[in-house]
């Protein structure tokens, strides 16, 4: 199995190449642009791909909407203003990939960047988000973002997963919330990222003990294809809700 793909957009001020390729020299945090790869003059092991492209008139409603709510009135206010926007391209398949090229993002930003979207995964956040995150480098909020959680029709589920090289996860939502499935997805997928059990088919899974039992079931990415940014080459986890224990 080839490893999954990290897509980044980053819209920014640069009119063009060469004003980009400025910045970077100026305000990089030690990262440099130079034919069509970002890298780092004093770690030069890694190279980003990179491509730019020209202002996009939907970008702003693009991120509104992927920001799940962290987008303000002067947020939207700036992405509307961008002049071109960097698409940062690098290997996913574990979290010290997704440390690296948010440190990356986060050179870009200090250079001219306004925010981020996760194109593999459809979360966006604020600059001041995404910095602060990078800083961190708290698992849980790196978790938040870089997974979006989206219902359609009679399911919910999660995109996002295949960056740290895991399933994703989705379930019914029949008898349970927006809110319950958001801590139940929350709850379960940071279980794989901080403690990588060794889950296997039909095991069940429970966020406390007297909320109700899951059985899990894992089954190929169906949702997208294989081309698309979305598409978890790992597979998904289906979550089937079995019962509700005693209390």
């Amino acid at each position: 199995m080839s490893l999954p793909k990290i897509i980044l957009g980053i819209p920014g001020y640069w009119e063009t190449r060469d004003e980009f390729i400025e910045a970077m020299a100026r305000k990089g945090n030690g990262f440099i642009y130079a034919g069509s790869h970002i890298g780092n003059l004093n770690n030069p092991k890694d190279f980003f791909d990179v491509e730019m492209s020209e202002y996009n008139p939907y970008v702003a409603e693009a991120f509104e909407v992927a920001g799940n709510g962290s987008f303000k009135r002067e947020h939207i206010d700036q992405l509307n203003e961008h002049k071109s926007i960097i698409y940062l391209l690098g290997e996913g398949g574990s979290i010290e990939k997704v440390l690296d090229i948010m440190e990356v993002a986060s050179a870009v930003l200090h250079a001219g960047g306004m925010a981020v979207n996760v194109e593999s995964s459809g979360r966006a956040s604020t600059k001041e988000e995404w910095l602060e995150i990078t800083s961190s480098r708290d698992i849980a909020q790196v978790f938040t973002a870089f997974i979006q959680m989206s219902r359609e029709e009679n399911t919910f589920y999660t995109t996002g997963m295949h960056s740290f090289g895991y399933p994703d996860v989705q379930t019914t939502s029949e008898d349970i919330t927006g809110s319950e499935v958001s801590t139940l997805f929350r709850i379960f997928c940071l279980y794989n990222l901080v403690e990588a059990p060794k889950i296997t088919d039909g095991e069940t899974f429970s966020t406390d003990p007297s909320s109700p039992i899951y059985l899990l079931k894992h089954k190929q990415c169906t949702m997208f294809e294989e081309e698309d940014p979305f598409y978890n080459p790992f597979g998904v986890w289906n979550l089937i809700r079995n019962h509700r224990p005693n209390n």
